[in-house]
């Protein structure tokens, strides 16, 4: 090596390790290792530590002198060019081409080899990518033991790449974060036996004043190229909820999450956002649930109008495409120091670059079936959160108009965590419930891109039903008619579904009320879900639908006490064709008038024989004996099943849930004896 203790130095001290007995024991039971160097700049001086032969050197030389750091076991450094540019732009358009590379983690050597064997250097380690870009994502600290190889290396060919016309962006990944900041878990023990030859914390060779330390505390986390993104990790929706632009969560990274206390970060709630594990340095959430990584994906695209993201941070064998080619993982695992690829982007197109110089198109990532939004709030496991933005009184006012008007909504699954935030709007609709209701049931319709680009189907509707009024006996109401819902589910695989929801209505940011609502699937998720058609037009009589569904339908209202629901006219009835039956199928919905619900406002219609809604009357279809004996059987054998359902509908109060369960008893008690239930049932 060509020492620095031939310069001429103001002070040059030759630190031996005599003080550190575990030290001298590495180095002399082990190949004696080297490090460094470590650079700090002390104004007219420059003070450079390094380690030669497991012994620790120290020397601080004038500027004047410096001349260039070179030996066969280090880093080739030029004294007197330890400048480096700080850039403050993070978005590129029209490159022609561009190689990423992540994750290196001390493994130069193998780096070096990927470089040359795709022309982004040369034999000697010269950049030879000409205008193109090269961006590291992160993550050269740690594990490995080259690592001070790897910073002097990119440090030098990012000065040689603007000179070409290129770039080198060096992005931030959490193991830069992580040593800056004194968390030292992954560490090659090389590093560990530096810090105690010097009896220095090894955060403290990053220090400011330091080139290296000041040099990768100017990296971005993110950048932006031909309107992709690059990160080390990822960006995830609670980081796109900020609504800082790349520049603004750069610079905060800059000036207030890079060499500090960890304590001190988290206690700011939005540092702790970006620093933490939904930040963009450790997010995985892409990986971890294929379901919220869709949403998150198209989400975070759609809001920053980019078209993939690239990251590394989680280790797979090779590169892979996830959510249609929109998010391309690069971290291949060179980490593990046998191989790597990288991924290169010519003109448009994408391909993997293996380490022998050869290139393959990158393969079509597995297509994920879309999933609507109702779908999604369906399937969570405890109640979601809707908060509906708009003008209340308007609503209330208007809702005979049927007219639609401006909402933002805001759902949250039940751990708190938003899933949607779009605009949309919303308008009353129903019949009785809109006239006789403070609050009628609504439509709310999103913008079908917008769903598609945040991961969600193309369903853009919802049916939303709320308490008629303010009073607990309206919400245990709409809980009633939310049982019924799961009831006929029991009864017909193929019914409507609903589900609660958790609902608060805003205006002008003022809470102005706040209950449990139910969502009732409509016809178009229903024909999605099901792979149905609607029948939506001509006449269809009761002999002429499929004849099981049909005959759970009617004894089920009539078991519910509804009469508030008619074949010919389709009113609360959903008429489909499914594919695996002949016939179209009567589903029924909207069970408000039911004896079982009890709506104050229900009363029977005036051309049927009965004074009150409670009064169980049977529609004059015809039914064979064999159908019906058939039916009785049926219902009999659900007994235990619906009650089950009422019993487990905990949400009602004691009292509703029994008074609930009284009133099917004496339909139950019925069917013991069907005789007398026929003489009752068919009387006309």
């Amino acid at each position: 090596m060509l020492s620095l203790l031939n310069f001429p130095s103001i002070r040059n001290t030759l630190i031996f390790s005599l003080l550190i007995l575990p030290v001298l024991m590495f180095s002399q039971q082990r190949t004696p290792y080297y490090d460094g160097p470590y650079i700090y700049d002390e104004q007219d001086s420059i003070q450079i530590q390094w380690v030669e032969k497991g012994f620790g050197f120290d020397t601080l030389i004038a500027k004047i002198d410096a001349t260039i750091f070179e030996g066969d076991s280090f880093p080739r450094v030029d004294l007197t060019d330890l400048d480096y540019e700080e850039h403050d732009e993070y978005s590129f358009q029209d490159v022609s081409k561009v190689v990423a590379i992540s994750d290196i983690h001390g493994q130069y050597d193998l780096m070096l080899e990927l470089l040359k064997a795709h022309n982004v250097i040369d034999e000697d380690h010269n950049w030879i990518l000409g205008d193109g870009h090269l961006v590291v994502i992160g993550d050269n600290f740690d594990r490995g033991e080259k690592v001070l190889d790897i910073l002097w290396f990119l440090f030098n060919l990012q000065k040689e790449a603007v000179k070409e016309g290129g770039r080198l962006h060096v992005l931030l990944g959490n193991h830069e974060a992580m040593v800056l900041n004194g968390d030292l878990r992954y560490l090659n023990r090389k590093y560990i036996f530096t810090t105690a030859i010097y009896t220095t914390p090894y955060q403290d060779f990053f220090r400011e004043g330091s080139i290296l330390g000041d040099w990768i505390a100017s990296h971005p986390a993110i950048i932006e190229i031909n309107n992709d993104l690059y990160v080390h990790a990822g960006i995830s929706p609670d980081v796109v909820r900020l609504g800082y632009s790349i520049d603004t969560i750069n610079q905060i990274f800059k000036e207030s999450l890079l060499r500090r206390n960890e304590q001190d970060i988290i206690q700011d709630s939005i540092h702790s956002i970006l620093y933490t594990e939904n930040g963009p340095l450790w997010y995985r959430g892409y990986f971890d649930s294929l379901d919220m990584a869709y949403d998150s994906i198209n989400y975070v695209l759609n809001r920053l109008e980019n078209n993939k993201i690239i990251v590394g941070h989680t280790s797979m064998d090779s590169i892979i495409t996830l959510f249609n080619n929109r998010i391309l993982d690069i971290d291949c695992s060179i980490k593990l120091g046998k191989t790597g690829q990288v991924l290169i982007i010519e003109n448009g197109e994408y391909f993997i670059g293996e380490i022998d110089g050869s290139r393959n198109p990158i393969p079509e990532s597995p297509q994920v079936e879309k999933k609507s939004l109702f779908e999604t709030l369906w399937e969570m496991d405890g109640l979601p959160k809707m908060t509906i933005h708009t003008d209340v009184g308007r609503m209330i006012k208007k809702k005979y108009d049927e007219i639609y008007q401006p909402a933002k909504v805001i759902i949250e699954n039940p751990d708190g965590k938003i899933i949607l935030e779009l605009p949309a709007r919303l308008r009353a609709r129903g019949n009785m419930r809109k006239k006789v209701c403070r609050y009628p049931p609504i439509k709310v319709d999103f913008s079908k891109s917008d769903l598609d680009s945040i991961g969600f189907h193309k369903n853009d509707k919802l049916k939303v039903v709320f308490p008629c009024k303010d009073r607990d006996s309206d919400q245990e109401m709409l809980y009633k008619e939310k049982v019924l819902y799961d009831i006929y589910t029991a009864i017909d695989s193929n019914s409507i579904r609903a589900f609660r929801i958790d609902i608060v209505l805003m205006e002008e940011g003022k809470e102005k009320n706040h209950f449990v609502g139910i969502i009732v699937e409509d016809e178009a998720e229903y024909a999605r879900r099901k792979n149905a058609i609607i029948v939506e037009k001509g006449k269809l009589r009761a002999a002429s639908l499929e004849r099981v569904p049909f005959l759970k339908m009617d004894f089920f209202q009539y078991m519910i006490a509804n009469t508030d629901w008619s074949i010919a006219n389709k009113h609360n009835v959903e008429m489909v064709k499914l594919p695996d039956l002949q016939r179209v199928v009567s589903l029924p919905y909207d069970f408000d008038y039911s004896g079982f619900v009890g709506q104050r406002y229900a009363v029977p219609h005036e051309s049927l024989p009965i004074e009150s809604v409670h009064d169980r009357y049977f529609f004059s279809y015809k039914v064979s004996d064999a159908e019906f004996n058939a039916m009785v059987n049926y219902y009999a054998s659900m007994e235990d099943e619906i009650n089950a359902i009422i019993d487990g509908a905990t949400y009602m109060k004691e009292k509703t849930i029994k008074q609930s369960k009284e009133y099917l008893e004496s339909f139950f008690k019925a069917l013991k004896n069907p005789d007398r239930m026929k003489k009752r049932m068919l009387r006309d």
